[in-house]
Protein backbone atom coordinates (compact mmCIF):
# COMPACT_ATOMS: atom_id res chain seq x y z
CA UNK A 1 0.00 0.00 0.00
CA UNK A 2 1.64 3.31 -0.84
CA UNK A 3 1.25 7.03 0.90
CA UNK A 4 -1.14 7.60 -2.46
CA UNK A 5 -3.79 5.13 -1.47
CA UNK A 6 -4.33 6.95 1.84
CA UNK A 7 -4.44 10.32 0.10
CA UNK A 8 -6.81 8.80 -2.59
CA UNK A 9 -9.95 7.19 0.05
CA UNK A 10 -9.60 10.53 1.84
CA UNK A 11 -10.35 12.47 -1.43
CA UNK A 12 -13.12 10.48 -2.21
CA UNK A 13 -14.41 11.01 1.01
CA UNK A 14 -13.69 14.55 1.50
CA UNK A 15 -13.23 15.82 -2.43
CA UNK A 16 -10.81 18.72 -2.51
CA UNK A 17 -13.46 20.13 -4.82
CA UNK A 18 -15.48 21.72 -2.04
CA UNK A 19 -12.40 23.14 -0.05
CA UNK A 20 -12.40 27.00 -0.47
CA UNK A 21 -10.76 28.99 -2.96
CA UNK A 22 -6.92 29.10 -2.41
CA UNK A 23 -7.41 27.10 0.61
CA UNK A 24 -3.79 25.18 1.00
CA UNK A 25 -4.86 21.89 1.06
CA UNK A 26 -3.41 18.63 -0.10
CA UNK A 27 0.19 17.36 -0.03
CA UNK A 28 2.61 19.77 1.76
CA UNK A 29 5.90 17.67 2.39
CA UNK A 30 7.09 13.92 1.34
CA UNK A 31 6.73 11.53 -2.15
CA UNK A 32 3.01 10.49 -2.24
CA UNK A 33 4.37 7.56 -4.26
CA UNK A 34 6.04 6.39 -1.42
CA UNK A 35 5.16 2.58 0.77
CA UNK A 36 2.91 3.44 3.58
CA UNK A 37 4.36 2.55 6.94
CA UNK A 38 2.08 4.06 9.74
CA UNK A 39 -0.12 7.27 9.47
CA UNK A 40 -0.88 9.82 12.51
CA UNK A 41 -3.45 12.07 12.65
CA UNK A 42 -3.21 14.96 14.05
CA UNK A 43 -5.51 18.69 14.13
CA UNK A 44 -2.28 20.30 13.90
CA UNK A 45 1.52 19.60 12.64
CA UNK A 46 4.01 20.60 15.27
CA UNK A 47 7.62 19.54 16.39
CA UNK A 48 6.28 17.51 19.23
CA UNK A 49 3.84 15.64 16.40
CA UNK A 50 6.72 14.94 13.89
CA UNK A 51 8.88 13.77 16.64
CA UNK A 52 5.64 11.46 17.52
CA UNK A 53 5.46 10.26 14.52
CA UNK A 54 9.03 9.49 14.03
CA UNK A 55 8.70 7.58 17.47
CA UNK A 56 5.90 5.42 16.32
CA UNK A 57 7.74 4.94 13.23
CA UNK A 58 4.82 6.31 10.80
CA UNK A 59 5.85 8.21 7.64
CA UNK A 60 2.55 10.04 6.95
CA UNK A 61 1.05 12.45 9.10
CA UNK A 62 -2.79 13.48 7.70
CA UNK A 63 -3.82 16.91 9.56
CA UNK A 64 -6.83 18.95 9.65
CA UNK A 65 -4.95 22.79 9.47
CA UNK A 66 -2.43 23.05 6.27
CA UNK A 67 1.26 23.09 7.53
CA UNK A 68 1.70 25.72 5.22
CA UNK A 69 -0.86 27.91 5.51
CA UNK A 70 0.86 30.76 4.29
CA UNK A 71 4.12 30.62 1.55
CA UNK A 72 7.47 30.40 3.42
CA UNK A 73 9.79 32.74 2.45
CA UNK A 74 12.82 30.76 3.27
CA UNK A 75 13.52 27.28 5.88
CA UNK A 76 15.19 28.38 8.28
CA UNK A 77 16.37 25.14 10.41
CA UNK A 78 16.53 27.14 13.70
CA UNK A 79 12.72 28.01 13.69
CA UNK A 80 10.34 25.47 14.33
CA UNK A 81 8.69 25.42 11.01
CA UNK A 82 12.05 24.95 9.35
CA UNK A 83 13.03 22.00 12.03
CA UNK A 84 9.44 20.36 10.82
CA UNK A 85 10.41 20.09 7.16
CA UNK A 86 14.39 19.17 8.25
CA UNK A 87 13.16 16.53 10.11
CA UNK A 88 10.20 14.98 7.66
CA UNK A 89 12.72 15.11 5.20
CA UNK A 90 15.58 13.19 7.06
CA UNK A 91 12.98 10.47 8.18
CA UNK A 92 10.81 10.43 4.71
CA UNK A 93 7.61 11.66 6.57
CA UNK A 94 4.49 13.07 4.12
CA UNK A 95 2.63 15.83 5.45
CA UNK A 96 -1.13 15.93 3.97
CA UNK A 97 -3.93 18.29 4.99
CA UNK A 98 -8.04 18.23 4.37
CA UNK A 99 -8.81 22.01 5.80
CA UNK A 100 -12.27 23.49 4.78
CA UNK A 101 -13.05 20.14 2.85
CA UNK A 102 -13.60 18.61 5.10
CA UNK A 103 -15.62 21.10 7.17
CA UNK A 104 -17.47 20.95 4.31
CA UNK A 105 -18.23 17.51 3.33
CA UNK A 106 -20.65 15.02 4.55
CA UNK A 107 -19.38 13.50 8.08
CA UNK A 108 -16.58 15.57 7.73
CA UNK A 109 -15.59 17.87 10.96
CA UNK A 110 -19.22 19.95 11.32
CA UNK A 111 -21.38 16.65 11.24
CA UNK A 112 -18.72 15.18 13.38
CA UNK A 113 -19.35 17.97 15.87
CA UNK A 114 -23.22 18.28 15.22
CA UNK A 115 -23.10 14.33 16.44
CA UNK A 116 -21.12 15.02 19.32
CA UNK A 117 -23.61 18.18 19.98
CA UNK A 118 -26.87 15.28 20.03
CA UNK A 119 -28.22 17.73 17.13
CA UNK A 120 -31.40 16.23 14.68
CA UNK A 121 -32.17 16.77 11.66
CA UNK A 122 -28.73 19.13 11.11
CA UNK A 123 -28.14 20.82 7.49
CA UNK A 124 -25.51 23.24 6.35
CA UNK A 125 -25.26 26.43 8.13
CA UNK A 126 -24.09 28.40 4.98
CA UNK A 127 -24.36 27.04 1.53
CA UNK A 128 -21.08 27.00 -0.29
CA UNK A 129 -21.78 24.64 -3.36
CA UNK A 130 -25.09 22.98 -4.78
CA UNK A 131 -24.14 19.58 -6.82
CA UNK A 132 -24.57 20.85 -10.73
CA UNK A 133 -25.73 18.05 -13.10
CA UNK A 134 -25.99 17.25 -16.57
CA UNK A 135 -27.93 15.40 -18.87
CA UNK A 136 -25.91 13.34 -21.30
CA UNK A 137 -27.82 11.83 -24.32
CA UNK A 138 -25.99 9.50 -26.57
CA UNK A 139 -26.84 8.28 -29.96
CA UNK A 140 -25.93 4.17 -30.61
CA UNK A 141 -26.84 1.84 -33.27
CA UNK A 142 -30.08 -0.27 -32.49
CA UNK A 143 -27.85 -3.57 -32.39
CA UNK A 144 -25.96 -1.75 -29.37
CA UNK A 145 -28.25 0.41 -27.78
CA UNK A 146 -28.78 -1.89 -24.37
CA UNK A 147 -25.37 -2.34 -24.26
CA UNK A 148 -24.69 1.10 -24.32
CA UNK A 149 -27.98 1.96 -22.01
CA UNK A 150 -26.46 -0.52 -19.29
CA UNK A 151 -22.94 0.90 -19.61
CA UNK A 152 -24.50 4.56 -18.75
CA UNK A 153 -26.22 3.05 -15.83
CA UNK A 154 -23.43 1.37 -14.77
CA UNK A 155 -21.15 4.79 -14.89
CA UNK A 156 -23.58 6.50 -12.95
CA UNK A 157 -25.96 7.99 -15.63
CA UNK A 158 -29.60 8.15 -13.61
CA UNK A 159 -28.80 7.27 -10.17
CA UNK A 160 -31.53 9.42 -8.95
CA UNK A 161 -32.72 8.54 -5.17
CA UNK A 162 -33.21 4.61 -4.20
CA UNK A 163 -33.22 4.34 -7.96
CA UNK A 164 -29.97 3.70 -10.36
CA UNK A 165 -30.32 3.28 -14.59
CA UNK A 166 -32.70 5.72 -15.24
CA UNK A 167 -32.88 6.58 -18.71
CA UNK A 168 -35.20 7.45 -21.51
CA UNK A 169 -34.94 6.18 -24.93
CA UNK A 170 -36.19 7.72 -28.82
CA UNK A 171 -35.90 5.89 -31.96
CA UNK A 172 -34.36 7.84 -34.92
CA UNK A 173 -32.00 7.91 -37.70
CA UNK A 174 -28.87 8.50 -37.82
CA UNK A 175 -26.77 10.30 -41.13
CA UNK A 176 -23.03 10.41 -42.21
CA UNK A 177 -20.47 9.90 -45.02
CA UNK A 178 -17.46 8.03 -43.64
CA UNK A 179 -14.36 10.29 -45.22
CA UNK A 180 -10.82 8.45 -46.15
CA UNK A 181 -8.97 7.05 -43.53
CA UNK A 182 -12.20 6.11 -41.36
CA UNK A 183 -12.79 2.72 -40.13
CA UNK A 184 -16.26 2.77 -40.00
CA UNK A 185 -18.28 0.16 -38.03
CA UNK A 186 -21.91 0.64 -40.18
CA UNK A 187 -21.13 1.61 -43.78
CA UNK A 188 -18.40 2.01 -46.49
CA UNK A 189 -15.93 5.11 -47.01
CA UNK A 190 -17.05 8.14 -49.43
CA UNK A 191 -20.89 6.57 -49.34
CA UNK A 192 -23.91 8.27 -47.76
CA UNK A 193 -24.83 5.80 -44.56
CA UNK A 194 -28.52 6.04 -42.89
CA UNK A 195 -28.72 4.23 -39.89
CA UNK A 196 -31.48 3.52 -37.07
CA UNK A 197 -29.91 4.42 -34.08
CA UNK A 198 -31.45 5.52 -30.57
CA UNK A 199 -31.08 8.12 -27.98
CA UNK A 200 -30.08 7.19 -25.01
CA UNK A 201 -30.51 10.21 -22.31
CA UNK A 202 -30.28 10.26 -18.39
CA UNK A 203 -28.97 12.62 -15.64
CA UNK A 204 -25.36 13.07 -13.54
CA UNK A 205 -23.20 14.92 -11.61
CA UNK A 206 -21.21 17.23 -13.42
CA UNK A 207 -18.23 16.36 -11.53
CA UNK A 208 -18.23 12.99 -13.06
CA UNK A 209 -19.29 13.27 -16.72
CA UNK A 210 -15.68 13.01 -18.10
CA UNK A 211 -15.17 9.70 -15.98
CA UNK A 212 -18.98 8.52 -17.45
CA UNK A 213 -18.26 9.08 -20.84
CA UNK A 214 -14.75 7.19 -20.74
CA UNK A 215 -16.50 4.24 -19.13
CA UNK A 216 -19.16 4.28 -21.77
CA UNK A 217 -17.76 4.78 -24.50
CA UNK A 218 -15.41 2.06 -24.44
CA UNK A 219 -18.69 0.01 -25.10
CA UNK A 220 -19.73 2.03 -28.01
CA UNK A 221 -18.54 0.52 -31.32
CA UNK A 222 -18.64 3.65 -33.76
CA UNK A 223 -15.37 5.05 -34.28
CA UNK A 224 -16.55 8.91 -33.58
CA UNK A 225 -20.23 8.08 -31.23
CA UNK A 226 -22.36 11.12 -31.52
CA UNK A 227 -23.47 12.50 -27.99
CA UNK A 228 -24.85 15.73 -26.12
CA UNK A 229 -24.20 17.25 -22.57
CA UNK A 230 -26.67 19.51 -21.74
CA UNK A 231 -26.39 21.38 -18.02
CA UNK A 232 -29.77 21.30 -15.90
CA UNK A 233 -31.10 22.67 -12.96
CA UNK A 234 -30.47 20.16 -9.88
CA UNK A 235 -32.95 17.72 -9.23
CA UNK A 236 -35.26 17.86 -5.63
CA UNK A 237 -32.80 15.72 -4.04
CA UNK A 238 -29.42 17.06 -5.66
CA UNK A 239 -26.70 17.32 -2.96
CA UNK A 240 -26.36 20.30 -1.02
CA UNK A 241 -22.76 21.79 0.93
CA UNK A 242 -22.13 24.05 3.16
CA UNK A 243 -19.91 25.40 6.26
CA UNK A 244 -21.04 24.55 9.69
CA UNK A 245 -24.22 23.14 10.87
CA UNK A 246 -27.72 23.96 12.12
CA UNK A 247 -29.98 21.40 14.12
CA UNK A 248 -32.47 20.64 16.99
CA UNK A 249 -32.20 18.83 19.93
CA UNK A 250 -35.15 16.23 21.35
CA UNK A 251 -36.48 18.49 24.30
CA UNK A 252 -35.37 22.36 25.28
CA UNK A 253 -32.95 22.25 27.71
CA UNK A 254 -31.77 25.39 29.89
CA UNK A 255 -28.50 26.72 28.39
CA UNK A 256 -26.64 25.94 31.66
CA UNK A 257 -27.23 22.68 31.43
CA UNK A 258 -26.83 22.57 27.61
CA UNK A 259 -23.06 24.07 27.77
CA UNK A 260 -21.83 21.05 30.27
CA UNK A 261 -23.31 18.79 27.96
CA UNK A 262 -21.07 20.60 24.95
CA UNK A 263 -18.35 20.71 26.93
CA UNK A 264 -18.60 17.59 28.45
CA UNK A 265 -19.27 16.33 24.75
CA UNK A 266 -16.70 18.24 23.21
CA UNK A 267 -13.78 17.15 25.29
CA UNK A 268 -13.20 20.66 27.05
CA UNK A 269 -12.45 21.54 30.33
CA UNK A 270 -14.00 25.63 29.76
CA UNK A 271 -15.78 28.06 27.14
CA UNK A 272 -16.77 31.30 27.22
CA UNK A 273 -20.43 32.76 26.55
CA UNK A 274 -22.33 35.81 25.88
CA UNK A 275 -25.70 36.15 26.25
CA UNK A 276 -28.91 35.06 27.92
CA UNK A 277 -27.95 32.09 30.67
CA UNK A 278 -31.64 32.29 31.84
CA UNK A 279 -32.71 30.76 28.31
CA UNK A 280 -33.52 27.62 26.62
CA UNK A 281 -32.34 25.95 23.99
CA UNK A 282 -33.98 23.81 20.98
CA UNK A 283 -31.92 24.63 17.90
CA UNK A 284 -28.34 24.64 17.69
CA UNK A 285 -26.03 25.98 15.23
CA UNK A 286 -22.26 25.00 15.38
CA UNK A 287 -18.91 25.74 13.17
CA UNK A 288 -15.92 24.39 13.95
CA UNK A 289 -12.91 26.53 14.31
CA UNK A 290 -12.92 30.42 14.20
CA UNK A 291 -16.60 30.91 13.30
CA UNK A 292 -17.36 34.79 14.08
CA UNK A 293 -18.30 35.55 10.45
CA UNK A 294 -21.42 33.49 10.35
CA UNK A 295 -23.19 35.10 13.46
CA UNK A 296 -25.85 36.13 11.19
CA UNK A 297 -26.22 32.89 9.27
CA UNK A 298 -26.92 31.39 13.29
CA UNK A 299 -29.60 34.40 14.35
CA UNK A 300 -31.14 33.33 10.54
CA UNK A 301 -31.35 29.70 11.08
CA UNK A 302 -33.31 30.25 14.32
CA UNK A 303 -30.82 28.92 16.64
CA UNK A 304 -31.13 29.46 20.57
CA UNK A 305 -27.21 28.84 20.82
CA UNK A 306 -24.65 29.37 18.80
CA UNK A 307 -21.55 27.34 19.30
CA UNK A 308 -17.72 28.01 17.50
CA UNK A 309 -14.17 29.34 18.17
CA UNK A 310 -12.19 32.32 18.91
CA UNK A 311 -14.80 35.24 19.18
CA UNK A 312 -13.64 38.46 19.42
CA UNK A 313 -14.60 41.33 22.21
CA UNK A 314 -16.60 43.44 19.28
CA UNK A 315 -18.13 40.03 18.09
CA UNK A 316 -19.31 38.83 21.05
CA UNK A 317 -21.43 42.67 21.33
CA UNK A 318 -22.45 42.28 17.81
CA UNK A 319 -24.15 38.72 19.43
CA UNK A 320 -25.57 40.73 22.38
CA UNK A 321 -27.34 43.24 19.95
CA UNK A 322 -28.53 40.92 17.67
CA UNK A 323 -29.96 38.49 20.65
CA UNK A 324 -28.01 35.47 19.52
CA UNK A 325 -26.43 33.01 22.45
CA UNK A 326 -22.76 32.61 21.61
CA UNK A 327 -20.70 29.75 23.42
CA UNK A 328 -16.62 30.24 22.34
CA UNK A 329 -15.21 26.61 22.89
CA UNK A 330 -12.12 27.43 21.12
CA UNK A 331 -10.63 26.04 18.50
CA UNK A 332 -9.21 23.22 19.62
CA UNK A 333 -12.52 21.46 20.12
CA UNK A 334 -12.00 20.61 16.04
CA UNK A 335 -9.11 17.97 17.97
CA UNK A 336 -12.39 15.24 17.79
CA UNK A 337 -11.24 14.89 14.19
CA UNK A 338 -7.87 12.99 15.21
CA UNK A 339 -10.12 9.76 16.19
CA UNK A 340 -12.85 10.31 13.65
CA UNK A 341 -10.55 10.16 10.98
CA UNK A 342 -8.35 7.58 12.61
CA UNK A 343 -11.21 5.48 12.33
CA UNK A 344 -12.38 5.82 8.85
CA UNK A 345 -9.09 4.70 8.17
CA UNK A 346 -8.66 2.05 10.03
CA UNK A 347 -11.87 0.90 8.89
CA UNK A 348 -10.27 1.26 5.50
CA UNK A 349 -6.70 -0.21 6.12
CA UNK A 350 -6.26 -1.87 9.13
CA UNK A 351 -5.72 -0.62 13.03
CA UNK A 352 -2.41 -1.24 12.90
CA UNK A 353 -1.71 1.38 10.23
CA UNK A 354 -3.46 4.42 11.20
CA UNK A 355 -3.04 6.24 14.96
CA UNK A 356 -4.51 9.45 16.30
CA UNK A 357 -2.02 12.11 17.49
CA UNK A 358 -1.50 11.90 21.30
CA UNK A 359 -0.21 15.28 21.44
CA UNK A 360 -2.21 18.05 22.80
CA UNK A 361 -1.93 21.01 19.99
CA UNK A 362 -4.08 23.66 21.81
CA UNK A 363 -1.38 26.56 21.99
CA UNK A 364 -3.17 27.80 25.20
CA UNK A 365 -3.31 27.35 28.55
CA UNK A 366 -5.63 28.46 31.52
CA UNK A 367 -3.45 30.19 34.47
Amino acid sequence: MLISDIIKHLETLFPKSLAYDKDPIGLHIGNPGAPLIKALVTLDVTLDVVMEAIDMGANLIVAHHPFIYRPLKFIDTRTEKGRVVEKCLQHGIAIYAMHTNYDIAKNGMNDVLASGLGLTNARPLSITKVEEYIKLAIFAPESHAEIVRQAMGDAGIGHLGDYSHCTFTSEGTGRFIPLAGSQPFIGTTGGSESVAEVKIEGIALKKDIHKILSQVLKTHPYEEPAYDVFPIAAPKDGEVFGLGRVGDIPAAVPIKEYIQLAKKSLGISYARFSGNLDQTVTTVAVVGGSGSSFMADAKKAGADLYITGDMGFHDAHDALEMGLNVLDVGHYAESMMKHHVAGLLQKEFGTKDVLASQIATDPFQLV
